[in-house]
């Protein structure tokens, strides 16, 4: 549904209609809106009820987004903005700042194993924090998370990952080869973090204007379905 907000700008709502008690509202990263609520729950009103929030929430995210305005249709590639052109063959121009490729598919796989080089590269560089105890490393599209660890000492990266900076990837790997060690978020868990990535904050923050950037990246986008 389309929903105009106080200032007269159209907004995109989508509503799930669960058994819940209360409803539950989330501006998604793209400035969308999301909604769960029960069914005979009248989603107007509590739309206005918390405009003023909605309303700085997209602001944010808007300013989140600011870097990325008119790069929605190039890719964003270890934090900078290249244009797909047609090719038989991957390749990267650093210098005309394009990527040659045959497909989406295509595309989509070579970016997977150019990932999977980088985190191992990565992660080599961090063996005292891993403690030999890596497991399987896999690289799929995920939609809510950068990567995870199983309880096994598997780890698993969004192909996401590659658009970040070298340095916002090599955060990722620490993040994840610590829950090697310590599996949950505790104390403990960030000491452990801080030791090997003392900027850690710092790229807690950047990973979430990354996030936003590539919800509204229109060739990130493609790639999820590819």
């Amino acid at each position: 549904m389309k929903w105009i907000d106080p200032a007269g700008v159209p907004v995109e709502v989508t509503v799930v209609r669960k058994p819940v008690k209360a409803a539950r509202l989330q501006v998604r990263p793209d400035g969308t809106i999301r909604i769960v609520a029960p069914r005979s729950f009248d989603v107007e009103p509590f739309l206005m009820r918390y405009a003023g929030w909605i309303g700085e929430r997209r602001r944010d995210l808007d300013r989140q987004a600011e870097t990325g305005r008119g790069n929605e249709d190039r890719l964003l590639l270890n934090g900078k903005y290249y244009r797909l052109i047609e090719g038989s063959r991957f390749r990267i121009d650093e210098e005309q700042e394009t990527i040659a490729c045959s497909s989406p598919r295509s595309l989509k796989r070579n970016l997977t194993e150019m990932l999977k080089s980088a985190v191992t590269a990565d992660a080599a560089r961090h063996t005292a924090l891993a403690e030999g105890a890596i497991g399987r490393v896999t690289v799929r599209m995920q939609r809510t998370k950068w990567g995870s660890c199983s309880s096994s000492g598997n780890l698993n990266y969004n192909l996401r990952v590659i658009a970040l900076p070298e340095t916002l990837r090599e955060y990722i790997v620490v993040h994840e080869l610590a829950h090697l060690r310590e599996h949950n978020h505790s104390r403990a868990y960030w000491d452990l973090v801080r030791r090997h990535y003392p900027g850690y904050r710092r790229a807690e923050e950047e990973l979430k204007r990354y996030w936003v950037l590539l919800e509204r990246n229109r060739v990130w986008d493609g790639l999820q379905a590819a």
